[in-house]
């Protein structure tokens, strides 16, 4: 269980096709987070690549060493700041394969519901992956995966105390208007269904559906930021009203004996 708050930040910012000046984004981010005293800090998907079909064309040009030592000595930056670093990058598998991650004190989560666009540039993930913090247990995800129940269901049943999503959600809204009221639903719903605080970290681009922010156990949104550093501070479970335990325990037992039956 959580130990204390923890102070999570977001570092929204427009990532471009050019590596480095992603990285000197980041950088920049983690010496504000640092300075906030953030011990947690989120980049939004593919901040380190850039975003496919927004930031670049596509991925064939990345060079994939070069890559990997950039994420690695972004995420010994922090650490050296005392920021625990979720970073949004790619990873190539030297087949012309890539996954779209989420890499944070060494473990990688590989996004696991991706978009039909997603399809025609990365090969999705299989696992759900938590990483730990100052005593906080704490889920990844990204994006796409806001809006399918299993992603969130395994993370509840890995115990977790507050999650993490980093996404790209900007570009054309077929029907305008409709994603900037259902992605916040969404994520209100996420954090209310197991009573587990979410942070979400989107991208700065001018086209962007919604702005980062953060929603509580009882999935109220309490911090919103469009660009630059949003800081929230999450609360330990032990300081939530009983009531949202009961319904966090009552919703796991539910999915557990749903997923026995369907076995």
């Amino acid at each position: 269980m959580s130990a204390a708050q923890l102070r999570v930040g977001c570092w929204s910012f427009t990532a471009t096709a050019e590596v480095a000046e992603n990285a000197a984004s980041i950088r920049a981010g983690i010496a504000a987070a640092a300075a906030a005293q953030v011990r947690v800090l989120l980049t939004p998907e593919c901040a380190l690549t850039g975003y496919p079909g927004a930031a670049r064309a596509g991925l064939a040009d990345l060079p994939g060493c070069a890559l990997a030592d950039t994420q690695e000595h972004l995420l010994a930056e922090a650490e050296r700041a005392g920021v625990a670093l979720v970073l949004g990058s790619a990873t190539g598998d030297g087949a012309g394969g890539w996954t779209n991650d989420a890499i944070a004190l060494g473990a990688c989560y590989r996004k696991r519901c991706l978009t039909p666009h997603d399809e025609s540039h990365f090969r999705p993930g299989t696992k759900a992956v938590t990483i730990e913090v100052d005593g906080w247990h704490l889920g990844l995800a990204i994006c796409y995966d806001v809006r399918f129940p299993h992603v969130w269901n395994d993370l509840a049943q890995l115990e977790v105390d507050a999650n993490l999503m980093i996404g790209h959600m900007a570009g054309v809204d077929p029907d305008p208007g409709t994603k900037a009221a259902v992605i916040p639903a969404f994520c209100s719903v996420r954090a209310a269904e197991t009573a587990t605080p979410l942070v979400f970290c989107n991208t700065a681009a001018a086209d962007r559906w919604l702005d980062s922010a953060s929603w509580d156990a009882r999935g109220v949104q309490t911090t919103k930021n469009g660009a630059g550093l949003m800081v929230t501070s999450l609360i330990p479970r032990r300081d939530w009203a009983p009531w949202y335990g009961g319904v966090r325990a009552t919703y796991l037992a539910q999915v557990i004996a749903a997923g026995r039956k369907s076995h």
